[in-house]
């Protein structure tokens, strides 16, 4: 038995598909990118215009760390791990809406809105590319 240390195996034996790790990588970057994007544009827009409470920067850390879990296991194809950890953080996004951002700016609003429908591009890829691979397209 020959030990494989490449991406692309370790990939494979996490994942228990054959995936191409450099394909995945680029497609789930490039949908990821609007999220991060509008992300930054929503703590920006709290440091200079409203001030959290600590209450919310708890809720914050909950959405951060649940996101720290799911982008690798996104990366590697571990969809059960992706499929839990997204449940978890549309319960914290949903709960974050309806408790904390009540009434705010429109201006707000708006950049809140683009950071979902970021976060909804990162998911619609992360199911094209896992179809994707489950129809051998990155052969």
């Amino acid at each position: 038995m020959e030990f494989d240390a490449s991406a692309g195996a370790i990939a494979h034996n996490a994942g228990g598909r054959d995936v191409n790790l450099i394909v995945r990588t680029i497609l789930l970057t490039v949908c990821l990118a609007p999220y991060l994007y509008f992300g930054i544009r929503d703590v920006l827009h709290h440091q200079q215009h409203r001030p959290v409470s600590f209450t919310e920067r708890l809720l914050h850390l909950t959405l951060g760390t649940t996101l720290t879990i799911v982008i690798p296991h996104a990366y590697l194809g571990h969809f059960e791990v992706v499929t839990a950890g997204i449940v978890l953080f549309v319960l914290a996004r949903a709960l974050d809406e309806f408790v904390f951002h009540r009434q705010l700016a429109g201006a707000e609003t708006d950049l809140h809105a683009k950071t979902h429908f970021g976060f909804l591009i990162f998911v619609v890829g992360l199911m094209v590319t896992n179809w994707m691979e489950r129809q051998n397209l990155f052969q």
